[in-house]
């Protein structure tokens, strides 16, 4: 009994180490980003950001709405380079993406 007891706080610590972890590496993807996106209207961590396309002039929001994504609330400026980059950055209110022009993106982030 005590045994299974032992296994079963096991599965309850991993249980909620992989939430923990998820959280920080990503659990969803938006991929060929391209235009003004709403991405999350619930709160969460951007975790990673890949730039296929370069042009400068592109953010990232914490906002429930596209109307809503203003300066006061960017959360990062897209690089004009292409590559990933690590933003690991938390959102509260939702996420909108806004590429410039002719840019195109990509990104990982976690809910919740």
């Amino acid at each position: 009994k005590n045994g299974v007891v032992a296994v079963n706080a096991l599965v309850q610590a991993l249980d909620a180490f992989k939430t923990i972890y998820e959280s920080f590496v990503g659990n969803t993807s938006s991929v060929g980003l391209s235009g003004d996106t709403l991405i999350s209207t619930n709160a969460g961590r951007l975790v990673t950001v890949s730039v296929i396309t370069a042009v400068a002039g592109g953010k990232i929001y914490d906002s429930a709405t596209v109307v809503g994504a203003t300066d006061a609330n960017a959360i990062y400026t897209i690089p004009n380079a292409v590559g990933a980059t690590t933003v690991n950055f938390p959102f509260f209110n939702g996420l909108v993406i806004r590429p410039a022009s002719g840019s195109v993106v990509s990104i990982s982030y976690s809910e919740g």
